[in-house]
């Protein structure tokens, strides 16, 4: 590091501790992610960060953002400047817990690996996240460029990175040889000199799933549970328990934002918590994924926001205070707290009104003494019953939301003064021990309570009891103890901006399709957008449908799919590859329109969808013309049964409808069969397995078995002679399907092929913008779009920001609104189906200073998405003060 600053605390994992220049530490840890924030608001954020009491950031370094070409990595350009970032860290004495992948989730593109080695792309390889050569070859080069900025930056070298994560979550993903994938990133990063603890994360709790076991790399666990769950500290000391009998700390690396969840953390033992994403941010730089959460045809938002307490564009959630709150506690205890072991609450003398067990849990302090936090899981105050080893008994009320750390039987001699502390059920927020005396600060509402006993010169002992904010004693005994309760501190939470309804006009949109490069015409198979050198962007094909075609099949299209026939818009399927069919009148010829817009890469390997896949390409997919249906469901052949399996086939194989044999094993797979005559010449077949329930395996011709899935559910047969079919599906006592369809299809023939990439599109579309003035008033009521249709909404001009940006909120249903600003596109928002997730689907936010002209000047295109057409709403916006 160039940087002055004094050399940051080195971090050291000493048994089931966490230590900090040797001393025992509990550290909190907030996500803060470069990519997701403008570079001049990097301060800002990292600022409010410290302020919060947190004393360690997360990052992520996005391998997809920082080599967007092959060969061509970026570290040092403005909004990718790593180096700066982590100077920027270690100013406000920040630890970092680096995570460069290579694989990151992140619900980002690709989950963090670069679009070119995802689908058809030359540079593609043939298995992700395993040791495929080609693939390790890629990522050895990203780890070249990459570890030695970190190494550069360690605590051992007295800089901020004080672990660094390798790969995420692998436990999620089937890697055939874990073991020899991790052990082949350790040792790269070790050769780049990452001399601090690598640390690989479990997303469900297989640590060596997530970690290969390979040597020299700590497991850690990422956590989320709901909330209000009355079984997760049991399940969080559970994996204390395991890692302790490794001789490791567990480390908590990822989990969610609330404080009670956090503080139930360490209670049960964590020496380190990462909620993830307190610190929210926006994909204006990067794509989301594919979205796989609740309905897999969804999609994320570019609003990047699950809550945390920063929002992504940086105002203080209520969440904040709680954060300062709790770090106030764990500073106080220090480490006391650290070094303590996690026991039951129940064990704890701790009980509900009734005498019953309260969620929660205790830390049993080394040299006696005990923390103990009851968890009111409830929307009401949680009565609880404590009683002291000293005979002490009273009831308190536990604040409907909260886990405060409360104390029993806690020797006051490690803070240098003689006495016990009996009982508090107010907070510790302040130790001062001096020569002359030892002040205890506590923080707590009217109901809070400090009992402390100090022994006198005589041999007795004097009490000291307070009860309510405002109250402050001192015992003047063998040695001065003072106690003070407070009120809790103000709270900096900022309230929500006020938005204002932002009037604009309609201006002619010009086609879309228009703006789109012509590329050649393929003479066989669409290629799939990274084969077409886009990362992002929309891809268009116009294709010539012979006469008697009854139908389109589309398979494997992704993400937004728009499909027209003889100019007549059929709408947009949110679709992630599920199989989209489109009737057709047979009578005469057709002319088809497919557009294909991006909206990210699958960031999991979710089998539900093909594009869902990790590594699924995006485009058009293949584009089949129906020309016969036959109807298969029945005469399949049973070829084995699973209480027959040691005959092998059976001998005279029954004829059933597939899925139709009743068993007496539910659930237990039984094998079908048959032969399908070859199609003619110049066509293929397809099978459709119509209301399919269950994942099923298919082999064709004796080739390996493919997963068929309910999302999905249709097999393309090879072309030549008969196919030999075989389906493994288990028994589904009601029916595992509705009927089996065999589809005759061939290719139509490709007329026109167009691209263009998202930037050149946003440019285009603001460069053909007419002028001000141009165009007819935004009616306040909305409008109306019919299918197919498109509108370009300037918005009226308002003053500029004196703080980071401007919000944006649009309202529609059925609609996809992209906000243009300066001739770049700031986000993209589907409002109605399909589905999104992952933050406000509704919100924009506009950084200052992203624009290069009028900053005012603020463009919406707006395009139907139903077939039945949608409603655009209008926008409203506020300035976002610092």
């Amino acid at each position: 590091m160039n940087d002055p600053q004094p050399p940051s605390p080195r971090l050291a994992l000493a048994g089931d501790r966490l230590e900090l220049d040797g001393t025992p530490a509990v550290l909190l840890c907030s996500s803060v992610f470069p990519f997701r924030l403008p570079a001049d608001q990097w301060e800002h954020r990292l600022d409010l960060v410290r302020d919060s009491g947190y004393r360690m950031i997360d990052l992520y370094v996005h391998w997809g953002f920082h080599e967007q070409e092959p060969g061509v990595i970026d570290l040092d350009s403005e909004q990718r400047d790593l180096r700066r970032f982590l100077d920027l860290a270690q100013e406000r004495e920040l630890l970092v817990m680096a995570r460069p992948g290579p694989y990151i989730c992140s619900e980002t593109d690709g989950g963090g690996l670069p679009w070119w080695l995802h689908g058809d792309a030359p540079t593609a390889p043939s298995a992700l996240r395993t040791t495929d050569p080609d693939y390790l070859a890629a990522v050895d080069r990203w780890f070249g460029a990459v570890m030695p900025v970190l190494a550069d930056a360690q605590t051992t070298r007295g800089g901020p990175v004080a672990l660094v994560q390798i790969e995420n979550e692998l436990d999620f993903f089937d890697c055939p040889d874990p073991e020899a994938y991790m052990t082949h990133l350790a040792d790269r990063a070790r050769e780049a000199g990452i001399e601090v603890p690598l640390i690989a994360c479990a997303g469900q709790g297989d640590l060596a799933g997530a970690s290969g076991d390979a040597p020299g790399v700590v497991p850690t666990v990422n956590l989320y549970p709901a909330d209000s769950s009355t079984t997760f500290d049991e399940e969080t000391r559970h994996y204390a328990r395991v890692l302790g009998d490794r001789d490791l700390p567990l480390l908590v690396t990822e989990t969610n934002r609330v404080h009670r969840t956090l503080r139930r953390e360490i209670l049960a033992g964590a020496r380190l918590v990462a909620p993830y994403l307190q610190t929210s941010g926006f994909d204006h730089l990067v794509l989301p994924s594919a979205g796989n959460w609740g309905d897999p045809g969804n999609l994320m938002t570019h609003d990047y926001d699950f809550d945390g307490y920063l929002t992504p564009e940086g105002r203080r959630r209520p969440e904040y205070d709680e954060a300062r709150d709790l770090t106030a506690t764990l500073t106080a205890w220090g480490g006391r707290l650290a070094a303590a072991a996690p026991v039951p609450l129940d064990a704890s003398a701790v009980t509900d009104a009734a005498g019953g067990p309260v969620m929660g849990g205790a830390l049993a302090l080394p040299g006696g003494g005990t923390i103990v936090g009851p968890a009111a899981l409830g929307a009401e105050e949680l009565p609880v019953h404590l009683r002291s080893a000293s005979g002490i008994e009273l009831t308190a009320g536990v604040p409907a939301g909260a886990c405060p750390f409360w104390a029993l039987d806690v020797p006051l001699d490690p803070w240098g003064a003689p006495g016990t502390l009996r009982v508090a059920t107010a907070e510790l927020t302040g130790v001062d021990s001096r020569p002359e005396g030892l002040t205890l600060s506590f923080t707590g509402g009217d109901s809070a309570e400090v009992r402390l006993a100090v022994p006198t010169a005589g041999g007795g002992e004097e009490l000291l009891e307070l009860r309510g904010p405002g109250r402050a004693a001192t015992v003047q005994a063998a040695h001065a103890v003072s106690v003070r309760i407070s009120e809790p501190g103000p709270r900096l939470a900022d309230p929500e901006p006020a938005l204002h309804a932002a009037g604009g006009e309609l201006l002619p949109a010009p086609a879309v399709e228009d703006l789109l490069d012509a590329r050649p015409v393929p003479e066989g198979a669409l290629p799939g957008a990274e084969a077409l050198g886009l990362a992002d962007g929309r891809v268009a094909a116009e294709l010539e449908v012979p006469a008697g075609a009854s139908g389109l099949l589309l398979l494997g299209a992704a993400d937004l799919v728009r499909v027209s026939v003889d100019g007549t818009d059929r709408g947009v399927h949110g679709t992630h590859g599920a199989p989209i069919r489109v009737p057709l009148g047979p009578a005469s010829a057709h002319r088809l329109q497919v557009t294909a817009e991006i909206w990210g890469r699958a960031n999991f390997d979710d089998a539900r969808l093909p594009a869902l896949r990790l590594g699924a390409g995006r485009g058009l997919g293949t584009v089949l013309a129906i020309h016969g249906s036959t109807d298969l469901t029945d005469l399949w052949e049973v070829r084995e049964l699973p209480d027959r399996r040691a005959r092998g086939r059976l001998d005279q194989p029954p004829l059933r409808g597939l899925g139709g044999w009743s068993s007496a094993s539910p659930g237990r797979p039984v094998r079908y069969g048959r032969t399908l005559p070859a199609p003619a010449e110049g066509n293929a077949q397809v099978l459709v397995l119509h209301g399919l329930t269950e994942p099923v395996r298919f082999a064709v011709g004796g080739e390996a078995e493919q997963l068929v899935t309910p999302g999905s559910p249709v097999v393309l047969l090879p072309s030549g002679g008969p196919a030999e079919v075989e389906v493994l599906a288990p028994h589904v006592p009601g029916g595992l399907l509705e009927r089996v369809e065999l589809l005759t299809v061939r290719p139509p023939r490709v007329t026109s092929l167009r691209t263009a990439r998202e930037e050149d599109l946003a440019a285009r579309l603001t460069e053909r913008a007419p002028a001000a003035g141009a165009g007819a008033p935004l009616p306040r009521e909305g409008l109306r779009l019919d299918a197919g249709e498109r509108l370009l909404v300037r918005l009226d001009a308002a003053p500029a920001p004196a703080g980071p940006g401007r919000l944006l909120e649009l309202a529609g249903e059925d609609v996809e609104v992209t906000v243009l600003v300066g001739g770049r596109r700031v986000s993209r928002h589907v409002l109605g189906a399909p589905a999104v997730s992952g933050g406000d689907a509704h919100r924009s936010w506009i950084p200052a200073g992203w624009s290069d002209g009028d900053p005012d000047d603020v463009l919406l295109l707006v395009e139907a998405l139903g077939a039945g057409g949608g409603m655009f709403g209008g926008a409203r916006r506020a300035a976002v003060p610092r």
